[in-house]
């Protein structure tokens, strides 16, 4: 499948990268356009509108569409401050929290705001290598650096290349050591 891309250069970079995971190739040849709001479309071609509050709805649609669904799984898009979007892998993520209404991404350099709730995060990833372990994190097991006993059965997980701690409550203690076969 092709499309053609008519769009800012920092969604370019963006929807380069969401159409390759797809296996949708980027021609200028292509009858069928994303375009983001505000840019003119070619005549003779079909265009597919997006701005920032809708991109989500495009990735959607791009995900119905594409042939490759199982090629893309493995990724999500987070929002950081200066409200760019970037494409993260799930071997890039270090844990999601939850905060108030917003769930976030943490890499090792930032925090990117997902789309997704805390809880179908843990359904989604559970066979990826995340596990829930407290009422407001999931956490890349891979990503775990040391596991230290805590008072009151908690634990605290020592996050490699961040210095960061993340506590693993009594409510979801026995999940978690069945998930790591303890």
């Amino acid at each position: 499948m092709e499309m053609d891309l008519i769009c800012s250069e920092n969604m370019t970079r963006v929807l380069k990268e969401i159409l390759s995971i797809r296996k949708i190739e980027i021609s200028k040849d292509a009858k069928v356009c994303v375009i983001e709001k505000g840019f003119p479309l070619e005549k003779g071609k079909i265009g597919i509108y997006f701005d920032m509050t809708t991109i989500n709805v495009l990735m959607d649609y791009l995900d119905e569409i594409s042939t490759s669904k199982e090629e893309f799984k493995n990724i999500i898009t987070g929002r950081c401050e200066k409200d760019e979007l970037k494409v993260l892998t799930y071997d890039e993520i270090y844990y999601f929290e939850a905060m108030g209404n917003d769930v976030f991404g943490r890499t090792r350099d930032k925090k990117y705001k997902v789309k997704e709730k805390l809880y179908e995060l843990e359904e989604k990833l559970e066979s990826k290598g995340f596990i829930r372990v407290s009422k407001c994190f999931v956490v890349n097991i891979e990503k775990v650096d040391r596991i230290i006993s805590w008072f009151n059965s908690k634990l605290i997980l020592k996050i490699m290349n961040i210095d960061e701690e993340v506590y693993v409550t009594r409510k979801y203690l026995n999940d978690f050591k069945k998930f790591l076969g303890v």
